[in-house]
């Protein structure tokens, strides 16, 4: 059975990039349901629901055709925002930055 990653942070902890109710309702209500409808998908096909979201994206030209859409969308919509989580990180005075400053600053200019 397929279930939503914990996260390595708070969802407060991303402010003010991202602020905790949106990052608890991405979390908890959308991701949450590419994982129910993912699951449900798989339900009659128990040795498909053993296999992680990669293997079945992977092999899909395997996947039974009947379900073989909603695995693709669900099973992506699950990976893609696994991975979204996984690339999330609070700021840490800790680490070298990412990006430039400078290239900050462009951003913010542009899209701010």
């Amino acid at each position: 059975m397929h279930e939503i990653p914990n996260l390595k942070y708070k969802y407060g902890d991303l402010e003010p990039h991202f602020d905790e109710q949106t990052m608890r309702l991405h979390h908890t209500k959308h991701h949450q349901a590419y994982v129910d409808k993912l699951n449900a998908a798989l339900e009659k096909y128990p040795d498909l629901a053993k296999k992680s979201v990669e293997e079945l994206l992977k092999d899909l030209n395997n996947v039974p055709e009947d379900i073989r859409t909603a695995v693709r969308n669900h099973g992506g919509g699950h990976y893609n925002h696994s991975l979204f989580w996984e690339m999330l990180a609070p700021h840490s005075g800790d680490r070298e930055p990412l990006l430039h400053e400078k290239t900050i600053t462009l951003l913010d200019r542009a899209f701010v």
